[in-house]
């Protein structure tokens, strides 16, 4: 008995000496053990001042260390450890070439004991024996943890875990600790009962500032963060389910992710909230967050050609993963996200900036994976998206800046191949949007109401707006105004595709298209209404368009160029493009294209109406011409580009304010061939005001007069013809041009004075009916040639006409000058049927009387007309005053000879000539003043009877 004493009092103090010995031997510079203490009754063991040290290594320092058994516990087969405490425990865990070291002992070459097979056989032996702790108490640990490329430390202030027994499983056990890890001062609490099949228990886990590079830098050697954590967790254990619930709050500060490729940078990263997550046989069937995720100082992000910066990111919400095993897993999510400033940089050869001002979406989402479907996505929700003051450009060649948007809709989708968007609000703030220095394109708004489906297997889709309206819009070329309007109103739009549109009404306000040289807009209107339309590949229907307020110019330069229209045409040309060689594309049509059917056209009604007006300008006379066409109403119906139906239209409207203009017919100037009849009346036009064009084409000035005209045409087969009756009242013409007046004598014969003066009658009216027919396919047909018609061919034809009928039944010989030239040389521009002579004499043949009546009526009914009297003597005369003179001259005492008895013969014919004149002159004098009447030089031996030519 005194030796077991013995035994058992001393076999402390030689374990002490024994383990300072081991130490010694596992290389340790300094080794001591201050106390080994066993009470053999009581069953507790202590240990005091454990110390190994060794240059270059962790220490092994333990200051105490105690332990309790209850030996009572021992009869029942179990080890009831009644409390273990541990104070003061210094040391490390390290690895160092290939070996573990604690402390200063190399675990690596203290490996032995049975093979893991054998360990694996123990195991599978159940042991009699059970375990159980009534108090684990730990502090003042400081524990480092060295790994090849990172070096941890662990500071437990106080570890305290409460009873636990593996014959008590439904005991509740408690574990307390709290310390720093790596210097993050930490704290756990938890509560549990981790023993029975349906295990359960709660955690409290607080970390302030953890570095996480030290941890995750052998992995992830691009990241660094801090970690701060203040979770609270809930978990339960029943079989092959877990149930866990976490709830609380997580921050990652100073996050920065760095790398050749990529820089990732946030300030900080807050999560609050709570969260359920379900595991079958640790496989995740069900999450479940709600909380609110927030980056305040935002996130920067930068790459060797991309930088983005968000000064704000928050989400508050929740996300519920469902993932059963034998359905398809699906995600619903709701809640709201914003976000302050994004800025956006791509650097390239055309740099891409993007910055948005805020961005605030609430909504709820479900999404739907079937399983085995690679596309398998069912998607739906409600949603509501906010964006303000977004800023895009791309170089010089894009940006677009856009104040607002707001949009609201429920979305559903199906396995991504079909989409549904119901119920969707759309706000859209002004927008500005620039394509360098070719388009600029500006919307003071956009609202409505949309529906929509797309399908993708059969690549159609439909869109329907009960109500779409914008605000007022501006549209430039080449940096000049092409189109602007105040506002636009669509009713009941339904768009599919492949094309098909169909518009109930459709309302446009304050129209206006490009510019003229003045800065007046090239066309205006107050407003535009459209009834029904319907758009298709084929065809092109509107029932209805009206047009209100129009106000459109069309000016002319010296070249008769429509220059406001070239103009526009070279605007429209900016946006095209060009391909590296320099041949333009714009415009270019495919051997596809070219072969298309032309797109069918059909409009009910045109109409415009309201005060509406057109000015035309005309800058290739001298001056220049201005008209201003003020439109009551005009109207086409029946438009149809494929069709022969003639349109019926109307025309109501007055020219330069006094003058009235309508018009009225039907005509078809799309199909092929054209055709068409129609008839028009222009009453009460000034005169003067046409004397640009009067100028240009006869060199004469209109100083007086007005123009009625009334057209009656018709158009078969492409062929026009039609009649004009022109009606002149007072008209007076000055010569202003004399090159223009003698090309325009050429035409007529004669002065235009002359003419007027001979078609005006006692009223000082002119009646003109001048026909028009020709090829509209004849390039020298248009209205220019119309012009030379009306202005030479119809007054010349009037003048005969006017002459034939006033000098009945004595005009059959009257005749017109064939040109100027002719016409200077006679001095006769109008030629009357001649007077005829007895041969020989100066007595008229047969009855004059009343022929020289109707001459005398002529000139009486027409003040302004000049009578030339022509005496002409003929061979006939030659012959007989010969005669006469031979004899005459052989009775003489000296008679004449050869040149002189010539000559006198000469001089007898033209005093026969004269006398002739001058008898008519006389007996005209007595109804025609003498200073109207005219002779002409004598003329002889002139072909034809004797006679005298009376000539206007």
């Amino acid at each position: 008995m005194l030796l077991v004493i013995l035994v058992l009092f001393s076999a402390p103090y030689i374990a002490r000496d024994q383990l300072v010995i081991w130490l010694y031997q596992q290389g340790a510079d300094d080794a001591r053990l201050d106390a080994l203490k066993v009470n053999w009754l009581t069953g507790r063991v202590q240990i005091r001042g454990l110390r190994a040290e060794r240059e270059g290594y962790y220490p092994l320092q333990l200051d105490r260390l105690q332990l309790a058994l209850d030996y009572r516990s021992l009869l029942q087969q179990q080890i009831r450890i009644l409390a273990l405490e541990l104070d003061g425990l210094r040391g490390g865990l390290a690895l160092r070439d290939g070996d573990q070291w604690l402390g200063p002992i190399n675990l690596s070459a203290l490996t032995g004991g049975p093979a893991p097979e054998q360990l694996a056989a123990d195991d599978d032996v159940a042991s009699p024996w059970s375990f159980g702790v009534d108090k684990l108490q730990l502090s003042a640990i400081d524990w480092h943890l060295a790994l090849a490329r990172q070096e941890h430390r662990l500071e437990l202030d106080n570890l305290h875990l409460g009873a636990i027994y593996l014959w008590a499983p439904e005991l509740e056990t408690a574990l307390n600790l709290s310390g720093r890890i790596n210097g993050a001062p930490f704290a756990l609490d938890s509560t549990s009962v981790p023993l029975p099949a349906q295990k359960h228990g709660k955690l409290k886990l607080s970390i302030d500032q953890l570095p996480l590079k030290p941890i995750l830098g052998e992995w992830l050697p691009q990241l660094d963060a801090r970690l701060t954590t203040d979770l609270s967790l809930s978990a339960q254990l029943d079989g092959q389910r877990i149930s866990l619930l976490p709830e609380g709050s997580i921050s990652i500060g100073a996050l920065t992710w760095q790398d050749t490729g990529l820089s990732f940078a946030a300030e900080r990263i807050d999560w609050q909230g709570a969260a359920a997550l379900g595991l079958d046989a640790l496989r995740p069937d069900r999450i479940e967050v709600n909380g609110k995720l927030d980056l305040p100082r935002g996130v920067a992000l930068g790459q060797p050609t991309l930088n983005l910066s968000l000064a704000q990111l928050g989400w508050q919400g929740g996300l519920v993963l469902q993932m059963p095993e034998q359905s398809p897993m699906t995600l619903s999510l709701e809640g709201a996200l914003g976000s302050d400033r994004l800025d956006v940089v791509q650097q390239g050869e055309q740099a891409l900036a993007l910055s948005l001002a805020d961005v605030a979406w609430r909504g709820n989402s479900r999404l739907s994976f079937a399983e085995g479907e690679q596309t398998g996505i069912d998607l739906s929700g409600q949603h509501a998206l906010r964006l303000g003051a977004l800023a895009l450009s791309q170089g010089d060649s894009l940006a677009l800046q856009l104040d607002s948007l707001s949009l609201d809709t429920a979305l559903t989708g199906e396995a991504l191949q079909r989409w549904q968007l119901e119920n969707t609000q759309l706000a859209l703030g002004p927008l500005t949007l620039r394509q360098g220095k070719a388009l600029e394109l500006s919307l003071a708004s956009l609202n409505g109401r949309l529906s929509g489906r797309y399908d993708q297997s059969s690549n159609q889709l439909g869109l329907q707006a009960p109500a779409l309206s914008t605000g007022a819009a501006v549209v430039r070329l080449a940096q000049k105004p092409l189109a602007a309007l105040d506002s636009l109103s669509l009713a009941q739009l339904n768009l599919a595709l492949p094309l098909e549109l169909e518009l109930s009404g459709a309302q446009v306000k304050g129209v206006t298209l490009a510019r003229t040289e003045q800065n007046g807009p090239l066309l205006a209107l107050a407003g535009v209404d459209l009834k029904s339309l319907v758009l298709d590949r084929q065809q092109l229907q509107i029932d209805r368009i009206d047009l209100n307020g129009l106000d459109s110019a069309l000016t002319l330069n010296e070249e008769m160029v429509p220059v406001d229209i070239q103009a526009l045409q070279h605007q429209l040309d900016a946006l095209g493009s060009e391909e590296p060689g320099g041949r333009s594309v714009a415009g270019e049509k495919t051997t596809e294209q070219a072969n298309e059917t032309p797109l069918r056209v059909r409009i009910g009604e045109l109409a415009l109406a309201g005060d509406s007006r057109f000015r035309f300008t005309d800058r290739s006379t001298k001056p220049a011409f201005n008209a201003l066409l003020a439109i009551d109403h005009a109207s086409i119906k029946a438009i149809d580009t494929a069709g022969d139906t003639q349109s019926d239209f109307t025309l109501s409207a007055q020219v330069n304010r006094f003058a009235k203009l309508t018009a009225e017919g039907a005509v078809n100037l799309v199909g092929s061939p054209r055709s068409g009849h129609w008839n028009a009346e222009l009453a009460g036009m000034d005169l003067p005001s046409l004397s640009p064009y009067s100028i240009k084409y006869t060199g004469y000035f209109l100083k007086n007069g007005q123009l009625n005209l009334k057209l009656d045409g018709s158009l078969e087969q492409d062929q026009l013809d039609g009649s004009n009756h022109i009606r002149l009242n007072r008209l007076e013409v000055d010569p202003v041009d004399q090159d223009q007046v003698g090309k325009f004598q050429q035409q007529i014969s004669m002065p235009l004075g002359t003419a007027v003066a001979v078609l005006q009658d006692g009223d000082d009216n002119i009646d003109l009916d001048v026909p028009i027919s020709g090829s509209l396919d004849d390039p020298e047909f248009d209205y220019q040639s119309i012009i030379r018609r009306i202005a030479g061919k119809g007054v010349k034809q009037g003048v005969m006409s006017y002459l034939l009928q006033a000098m009945q039944p004595y005009g059959a010989l009257i005749s017109l000058a064939q040109t100027a030239i002719e016409a200077s040389q006679t001095g006769a521009f109008i030629s009357l049927e001649p007077v005829l002579f007895e041969p020989g004499t100066a007595t008229p043949k047969g009855e004059v009387d009343g022929y020289l009546a109707k001459l005398a009526e002529l000139m009486n009914a027409r003040d302004g007309l000049r009578l030339n009297l022509c005496g002409i003597s003929v061979a006939q005369d030659r012959g007989l005053l010969d005669r006469a003179l031979v004899e005459e001259n052989a009775k003489r005492d000296k008679p004449l000879e050869g040149e002189a008895l010539a000559a006198e013969l000469d001089g007898r014919l033209q005093q026969l000539a004269n006398g002739r004149a001058e008898q008519l002159k006389q007996r005209l004098q007595a109804s025609v003043a003498a200073d109207r009447l005219f002779l002409c030089y004598p003329q002889i031996d002139k072909e034809g009877q004797p006679r005298v030519e009376p000539a206007l």
